[in-house]
């Protein structure tokens, strides 16, 4: 692959987010957890720089935005993106990636969760000569698009219906043939790259899928209240469309890939959320072994 347009997407690091929020994150947090914070902005950014060495060495030109506030046209024209934090900035880049620019998930620090990162940081400079010379794969992971209103947004990971503070929602799922009345606190559509996530947690839903698989599953969070409900649990395939109708009276909202800063939407009465699997999956590089 030739490379004279990366664009590097790092992360804001916890201690980043102290600071943006207090004046002497010192005087709010315990100082043990402010050291922590430290080692770990101190260890992302190590390694940022190192990234930059390398690409500078080769000769790679390359531009770095910040997340999480960013803009589509910085991340269109790209011969590849480079994800440089933990789960969170993968989900952030990818939702602006809504063509098939491939993507390089990389893992800045040892505490950061990095589920969906693929390298470490050590590994960057071995994957980066597998790129150049092709010796690399793409697996297309799949995502869920939600389409609310005039608003289509994509998922990496899942789209979630709930109320503040686990208040109960009330709801009517349609799929196909099927149409349910339920209640639960939280209703959830998941991919395989989300199966490991907040889906994982959710009581007989354990069985992770693969971030590749063609399906999405959808399953409210309890199913104790809900025994006598037939849809507890189901599958969407390619032409499948879910449909989520509001039956609460206030506070409700669907979040994507749990965005509680730019996409978090309204879900009032009456309105109608359509899930279904995206013609965009997200290309992700895979360095061959």
């Amino acid at each position: 692959m030739k490379l004279n347009n990366v664009l590097l997407s790092t992360k804001q690091t916890g201690l980043e987010f102290y600071r943006n929020s207090y004046d002497d994150p010192r005087k709010v947090f315990p100082k043990r957890l402010v050291d922590k914070k430290e080692k770990e902005n101190k260890e992302h950014y190590e390694n940022y720089e190192n990234i930059k060495k390398i690409l500078t060495a080769y000769k790679i030109p390359f531009q770095r935005i910040y997340m999480p506030y960013a803009a589509y046209e910085e991340f269109k024209d790209r011969d590849l993106i480079i994800s440089i934090g933990g789960d969170g900035t993968v989900l952030n880049s990818a939702h602006y990636i809504v063509d098939d620019t491939p993507i390089l998930t990389v893992n800045s620090e040892k505490d950061s969760i990095g589920a969906l990162c693929k390298i470490t940081a050590k590994m960057f400079e071995e994957t980066l000569n597998k790129i150049l010379n092709d010796d690399y794969m793409i697996e297309k992971w799949t995502r869920v698009e939600g389409k609310l209103g005039h608003n289509i947004d994509l998922a990496l990971n899942d789209i979630v219906f709930q109320k503040p503070f686990g208040s109960m929602i009330n709801y009517q799922l349609t799929l196909n043939d099927k149409l349910e009345e339920q209640r639960s606190t939280r209703i959830i559509v998941s991919t395989g790259a989300g199966s490991t996530g907040l889906y994982h947690n959710i009581k007989n839903q354990k069985e992770a899928f693969s971030p590749t698989a063609l399906e999405l599953r959808f399953a409210p969070s309890e199913d104790i209240l809900d025994k006598h409900y037939k849809m507890n649990h189901g599958y969407l395939y390619p032409g499948d469309i879910l449909q989520i109708t509001s039956l609460t009276d206030c506070d409700g909202f669907i979040s994507f890939d749990g965005d509680s800063h730019k996409r978090l939407l309204s879900f009032p009465f009456g309105q109608k959320l359509y899930a279904k699997i995206s013609d965009k999956p997200l290309n992700v590089i895979i360095p061959k072994i």
